[in-house]
């Protein structure tokens, strides 16, 4: 075990280090986010329930619906980018063959490539739930923290799931990432980021049944919105876990894959 937390934390280290290189991008990424955040602050004072049947039945106006989806989208669009990213610069280093040589094993080098990943976006996420309630006056006394805490747990190991296969399809393309550009973008509209999901055409409303931000989504919002316990968001959270006991074992595999397809082929240097 202890082997295994240094190797963690000098991912983190090394993941940091080269973040810090960038500050200017991560300050653009949350000067990004507080403008966004203005945005829907001010679109807030155009709908309301009672112009927006989608919102009515919630008991809850726009801005709130709006925030939610908003932390969430970028939290989950920083995580997925982690992923490629880390494996994207070590291909173009050159590293990624003795990485995934090394004794730690391609999983964990793909799993802890995201460590850093749910830390900064962690914090992003904090800095625009923290704005919302300061700045704005977002209302979270209904909080339930327990509920929220396991909606966020589940939500993260999806995050890791659709992570790993989007460095998977990096190791397998190599270039081009069509699993962070279909999730972190569609995905997170479709999914009911930041409009109702039963204000959408019809068509939108399928993709949105079989769509796992849809109910991570619902489930944030219920916990953190309306206080809901545990009991009563208990189908939102069965569908979650059967998600993750299907993707997260298969995107492992997928990756295991990749990288032997890249071994065999002699591609894994190549980018």
């Amino acid at each position: 075990m202890i082997p295994l937390l240094r190797k963690a934390c000098a991912f983190v280290v090394r993941d940091f280090r080269i973040e810090s290189g960038y500050k200017t991008a991560f300050l653009i990424r949350i000067v990004d986010s507080m403008m966004l955040l203005v945005l829907f602050y001010f679109l807030s004072q155009l709908i309301t329930p009672r112009t927006s049947p989608g919102l009515g039945e919630h008991g809850y106006g726009y801005f709130s619906f709006a925030l939610i989806g908003l932390g969430f989208a970028r939290y989950f669009d920083l995580t997925l980018r982690m992923f490629s990213e880390s494996i994207r610069l070590a291909q173009v280093t050159g590293c990624f063959e003795a990485m995934m040589s090394s004794q730690t094993g391609c999983i964990a080098v793909a799993l802890m490539s995201s460590l850093y990943g749910l830390i900064s976006g962690g914090v992003q996420l904090v800095l625009i739930l923290a704005a919302g309630v300061v700045g704005f006056g977002l209302d979270l006394t209904h909080l339930n923290l327990l509920a929220t805490a396991l909606v966020l747990v589940l939500s993260l190991t999806i995050f890791v799931a659709f992570g790993v296969l989007s460095a998977a399809a990096v190791v397998w393309l190599r270039k081009g990432d069509p699993i962070t550009w279909i999730l972190g973008g569609f995905g997170t509209i479709v999914g009911g980021a930041y409009f109702p999901v039963n204000m959408m055409p019809p068509w939108m409303q399928k993709i949105a049944l079989v769509n796992p931000i849809t109910y991570c989504l619902e489930a944030l919002r219920m916990t953190m919105l309306q206080g809901y316990s545990v009991v009563m968001i208990a189908k939102p959270l069965a569908i979650l876990l059967g998600i993750v006991a299907i993707f997260l074992p298969v995107s492992l595999g997928l990756f295991a894959a990749a990288v032997r397809k890249g071994r065999r082929e002699g591609t894994l240097t190549q980018y």
